[in-house]
């Protein structure tokens, strides 16, 4: 962003006596007094001493304007100030009243009044650059295409560079619609203005972004052939990318290669060359060309980094740990990406205890996930003993809620549901207000045979969200399959229903309720619909069990097939099939696990 465009001083405090008020005010706005003073001269001798008067009563009318102006800044903010400095600026054509106008406009956050102020300086100068890109900012933001065509068509009327087009483009290639908007403000522009150099250059990383790579290539060529035009490094960027991936590694490389001639010390072209040599499987090449270039600590920080997570994803586990030895003392912020990195390859390299003590140093943004990896090294060192007390100490209470569960979750998969059940209950007594450990705390309890822990847990969430259908339907099953207490159950789950009616899991639970209470066709008729919403295997064992209760064997064999063909080895449907229709299983035994 230009710099007339920067961040706004700091606003004055409100509370000052007139005295600093004025002064401040004077010292600020001595380049506009000056300007305004400088419009008032005048040759006419006949005249002066009238238009000295009417100068000095112009000036003070100018003054008093814009210190009302300033005070409403101050006072009321930007919003509310906008109006008065656009009407000082629109009377008075001015560089500093401008200037301040657009400062206004930005800090507003209002693309109303920036829209405003970039037509104000167009109309007073249209030639002006940075005017033309404020403007086109907000149209493209607002997805008025043809607004931005006319503005281009305008621009290029007038000689000014688009050079800000392919700039923003580039700030914004991951915002589809803004991308959307452009690409349709350039297919409007008549032939001779999609000649503009600026053009064809966002038309070519267009067409680099919606995958039509040919025409990508076709683009940038083009440009890099015009011998009157500079050659871009978005441009050659563009080019190799395309190459790239249309499977053309070779031609891609030496685009880059002839990039480096062109802009020597560019560490995007070094990274991207760098990057695709390995890919390449030219690792030493790679490497050459990494320890010969000179690059201050800071860019040797980010190519080094980028190089290391390039290696990692084509298995160069050592390599990775040679770039990382070439790295700079000071780490300037990036110790914890280093170290992430190092561990990973020390552990691809068999080195998982070495590795596992260079994680527990990583924090940052990168802690949660450290914590994870560290924690799928220490199942594979045998070490899943230790792995809650590691989760606990390394979580940040922030973090707890969501990364306990991933934890448990990782329990679970490995079959260690005591393990699910020791770090999800010692959380949630070190993060009582959350609801999501209490919730699982008491789905675990309930899966190890401590359904009264479950009970408790639930009412003390219901005493906190009463309404809760989740709430509602579990403490109803558990009484249901736990108890002999159906008819207080049932009402937990009717409740439940009532509030989520399309909730297969509160579906499954009425109709297994109607089943304990011997009410078949009510039983059928829910388990059907839960069914035909989840065909998951635990709503598979209710229904195959109502059917087969009704003596409708086929179908309770189909729809026990059909479940044990997503999930043959669900232990609750196993349990009801092997009870019920045993030969189901001793037909199928390759799908099972024992």
């Amino acid at each position: 962003m230009p710099s007339c465009f920067g961040t706004l001083h700091s606003f004055l405090k409100e509370k000052h006596d007139s005295k600093t008020w004025l002064t401040l005010f004077l010292v600020t706005s001595l380049p506009i007094l000056t300007a305004c003073q400088q419009m008032a001269k005048t040759t006419d001798s006949s005249k002066q001493s009238t238009s000295v008067t009417q100068n000095k009563t112009s000036t003070a009318q100018k003054i008093e304007t814009l210190l009302e102006a300033e005070f409403l800044l101050q006072r009321e903010g930007p919003e509310k100030a906008f109006d008065a400095f656009y009407d000082l600026a629109s009377k008075t054509v001015d560089d500093k009243l401008l200037e301040r106008l657009i400062q206004v406009a930005i800090a507003s956050q209002n693309d109303n009044y920036v829209e405003r102020s970039a037509n104000l300086w167009l109309a007073a100068d249209p030639f002006a650059e940075q005017a033309y890109s404020l403007k086109a900012q907000v149209l493209i933001k607002n997805q008025r295409p043809e607004e931005t065509t006319t503005l281009l068509i305008n621009a290029i009327r007038h000689s000014v560079s688009l050079q800000f087009l392919p700039l923003y483009l580039e700030d914004h290639v991951r915002d589809n619609e803004k991308v959307a908007v452009i690409s349709e403000a350039i297919s409007e522009l008549p032939a001779k203005y999609q000649k503009d150099q600026y053009i064809q250059l966002s038309q070519a990383h267009i067409f680099l972004l919606a995958g039509q790579y040919e025409e990508a290539i076709t683009e940038s060529q083009q440009l890099l052939e015009r011998p009157d035009l500079e050659k871009n490094e978005i441009l050659f960027l563009i080019l190799a990318f395309s190459q790239k991936n249309i499977g053309q590694l070779d031609e891609s490389i030496e685009t880059l290669l002839e990039a480096t001639n062109h802009h020597p010390e560019n560490t995007r072209i070094m990274a991207s060359l760098i990057d695709f040599l390995v890919e390449r499987g030219d690792v030493s090449h790679a490497m050459s060309i990494y320890n010969e270039k000179t690059l201050d600590d800071s860019e040797r920080l980010q190519v080094g980094i980028g190089f290391m997570r390039t290696l990692l994803a084509n298995n160069q586990p050592k390599h990775v740990l040679e770039v990382s030895a070439s790295l700079p003392e000071e780490s300037f912020g990036f110790s914890d990406q280093i170290q992430f990195l190092e561990a990973i390859a020390l552990a691809e390299l068999n080195e998982t205890t070495k590795a596992i003590e260079i994680m527990r140093n990583v924090g940052g943004n990168l802690r949660t996930k450290a914590t994870q990896q560290i924690a799928l090294w220490f199942y594979e060192e045998n070490k899943e003993q230790d792995i809650n007390e590691m989760a606990l100490t390394r979580t940040l209470r922030k973090n707890i809620p969501e990364q306990i569960t991933r934890i448990s979750q990782l329990h679970l998969q490995n079959d260690n549901e005591h393990l699910a059940y020791d770090i999800v209950s010692r959380a949630s007594d070190t993060y009582p207000e959350s609801n999501a450990l209490r919730y699982r705390k008491a789905l675990l309890a309930e899966s190890l045979g401590d359904w009264q822990t479950t009970e408790t847990e639930i009412h003390i969430l219901l005493l906190k969200d009463p309404e809760n259908p989740q709430y509602l339907n579990a403490l109803g099953y558990t009484l249901l399959t736990r108890t002999s207490r159906i008819d207080e159950a049932m009402k937990y789950i009717e409740s439940a229903y009532k509030k989520a009616e399309d909730d297969p899991a509160v579906i499954d639970s009425l109709g297994w309720g109607h089943f304990l209470k011997g009410e078949l066709e009510q039983a059928s008729y829910y388990l059907k619909k839960a069914w035909s919403l989840f065909p998951d295997a635990e709503i598979a064992a209710h229904y195959g069990e109502i059917l087969w209760k009704q003596r409708h064997y086929k179908e309770a064999i189909e729809i026990w097939e059909t479940a044990l063909d997503s999930e043959p080895n669900s232990p609750f449907l196993l349990e009801t099939i092997r009870r019920l229709s045993p030969s189901l299983i001793e037909e199928r035994p390759q799908d099972i696990t024992p």
